[in-house]
């Protein structure tokens, strides 16, 4: 009996492999869950377009939506919406990442390019954005170092290392500028400053 099981495990394992790697596709087409291919449960490496929004693991490559996309765990590539970008886990945006309302980040963050919402850009968790953060309303980014520029009526990033334009601006280091009509900058050698604050 002994010398049949391990035989037994190795081809488990090898089924068990298969279904894992099934569990992956090249393209998603979405109306809104459930009515989507593959289902929720894939993770996607290619392109996914979605109507209303889609919904999955994990997608790697471009995320186009007239209305928004959902990812479970973690995003890289670029994401165009109409709407919404929501990623639960971590997000690298390469490029862009763009919403015509919202982008929706709550686990670490890192961004290359353009984070661009005409409602507001949020991240949750320690991350970082490389190029520009650009929001008509708001960028709340309270554990986010910006290295580059943020941009909107209402900007929140932990460390800035370059430049923060908006009405109102919070920091919590700033290596830069701040334009607006109140600026703070918590651990500088002026921590409120109207019109124009100066960190180093």
């Amino acid at each position: 009996m002994k010398k049949y099981i391990s035989p037994f495990l190795l081809v488990a394992a090898l089924i068990m492999n298969v279904s894992a790697e099934a569990a992956l596709s090249p393209i998603s087409v979405n109306i809104a869950p459930p009515v989507q291919f593959p289902p929720s449960d894939f993770n996607v490496n290619g392109i996914r377009a979605s109507v209303f929004w889609g919904r999955h693991r994990d997608v790697r490559g471009i995320d186009l939506a007239i209305g928004g996309n959902i990812t479970e765990q973690s995003f890289t590539g670029i994401a165009v919406s109409g709407l919404f970008n929501y990623t639960k886990g971590t997000t690298d945006a390469i490029g862009m990442q763009f919403a015509g309302l919202t982008n929706i980040n709550t686990s670490k963050t890192s961004v290359y390019g353009l984070q661009f919402a005409l409602g507001a850009n949020y991240n949750q968790a320690a991350s970082e954005v490389w190029g520009v953060q650009l929001a008509a309303l708001a960028n709340v980014a309270p554990f986010t170092d910006i290295y580059g520029f943020q941009i909107g009526l209402y900007n929140r990033a932990k460390d800035v290392y370059g430049l923060q334009i908006g009405l109102v601006n919070v920091a919590d280091n700033l290596h830069g500028v701040q334009i607006g009509l109140a600026n703070f900058n918590k651990k500088g050698p002026f921590e409120i400053s109207p019109i124009l604050n100066v960190g180093f």
